[in-house]
């Protein structure tokens, strides 16, 4: 870790934070650091529910992601300085795990400072975004200000079902996550969890809309939850998922689903490649993307979730899907498929974007997938996740991998 700033002591501004209220903590955090670096003003920028705009937490005023010296501090997660921005700022990422939760604008003032200082202040942004990760537990304070618009209540329990970050870096993996909600929303979600000997991945779209299909999915996802932290595989979750849905639903309420696992520690093979365990729940096929070529992987689908599995089956059936180091999965649900979005080209979308870190790929591809149909009339939902091999441990800088 680097040294704090000249006049800054980290242990006074985790005083500063945790004596405030859980509202007013990153904002105590920010004027605590203008008074330290003795600069013009420090301003904290939280990224909208779209990833599409960066929201100053004080005003709510609004920047793009996509144009100028924010662009490049956002999408390459790195510290923009004044040389490189127009308005004379320095834009630094708050980043935990891969996770772009905003960026740190600094307005420097007269005093001219180097790339040193910049590297001081990637250290307080990388704190501040775990401050804000501690304290969004205990206020709606951030998420708020996140929303550009209400949400109706079936979109505000698809919400509660989503993992907290829907970006994650584990060394031998990235992934990122995507909801893009209809206005009556569907019951899409995604869900994953790296334990310490698994990756676990899931896409779960429970039949109908409003808060009926919200609650369905809230049966589902939760059921795979409630095994897998009693230790359940992977066929174990995906029965786990159908019982309780065949016991709690009629028969014509059902979740069509993907569930995925690859093993994080001893599993794999000397060149990094390695066997993810699929599930496929009569949900559509996987999207593999290697060396720049889309495949609609064969993965047999059995029966949604709470629907009549065949008598001469026990449970679902799991399948291996050969990965290599560099390969990029993707999980989609019928909702990119819409109607209005029949003509879209997802596979020549997931081809242009294959260099791109999975967050980027999934903010430039929800981005082409609104532009393409306005408001969905199902949901969307993807989770991309690429494979690297190797081991889980990182190389970092400021939050992100390096």
């Amino acid at each position: 870790m680097h040294d704090a700033p000249t006049g800054l002591e980290l242990g006074t501004l985790l005083a500063a934070a945790e004596d405030a209220s859980p509202a007013e903590a990153v904002p105590t955090v920010a004027r605590h650091l203008e008074e330290s670096l003795g600069v013009a003003g420090v301003d904290y920028r939280i990224a909208d529910a779209a990833g599409q705009a960066l929201l100053r937490l004080s005003d709510g005023e609004q920047r793009s992601t996509h144009a100028g010296p924010v662009s490049r501090a956002w999408r390459e997660q790195r510290v923009v300085g004044p040389d490189e921005s127009d308005d004379g700022r320095w834009w630094v990422p708050v980043t935990v795990r891969g996770d772009a939760l905003g960026l740190l604008e600094v307005h420097p003032g007269a005093q001219r400072r180097g790339d040193g200082f910049g590297r001081e202040l990637a250290t307080v942004a990388h704190l501040l975004g775990y401050l804000t990760v501690a304290n969004q537990r205990h206020t709606d304070a951030y998420e708020t200000a996140r929303r550009s618009e209400p949400f109706d209540l079936a979109i505000e329990i698809q919400r509660r079902l989503l993992p907290q970050a829907f970006v994650c870096e584990g060394g031998s993996f990235s992934l990122a996550g995507w909801l893009e909600p209809s206005s009556t929303a569907g019951g899409d979600t995604f869900d994953y969890i790296a334990s310490a000997d698994r990756l676990s991945v899931g896409l779960v779209d429970a039949v109908g809309h409003d808060v009926r299909a919200a609650v369905l999915a809230t049966l589902t996802v939760n059921a795979l939850r409630n095994v897998r932290r009693q230790g359940a595989d992977l066929q174990e979750q995906a029965d786990e998922a159908h019982r309780v849905l065949d016991r709690h639903s009629t028969g014509e309420q059902f979740a069509t689903g993907v569930l995925l696992e690859l093993p994080l520690t001893g599993a794999g093979r000397a060149d990094g490649g390695v066997a993810c365990r699929v599930v496929n729940a009569g949900h559509p096929q996987v999207r593999r993307v290697r060396d720049g070529e889309v495949v609609h992987l064969d993965v047999p689908p059995d029966p949604p979730f709470g629907m009549p599995l065949p008598r001469d089956r026990q449970g679902y059936a799991v399948h291996d899907v050969e990965l290599q180091p560099g390969d990029r999965l993707v999980l989609l649900t019928d909702g990119m498929f819409e109607r209005s979005a029949s003509d879209l080209d997802l596979d020549g979308l997931l081809r242009r974007g294959a260099g791109e870190h999975p967050r980027n790929a999934a903010q430039d591809l929800a981005a082409a997938f609104r532009d393409h149909v306005g408001t969905p009339q199902d949901d969307a939902t993807f989770v991309i996740l690429d494979w690297h091999g190797g081991t889980t441990s990182r190389r970092t800088s400021g939050g992100a991998d390096s």
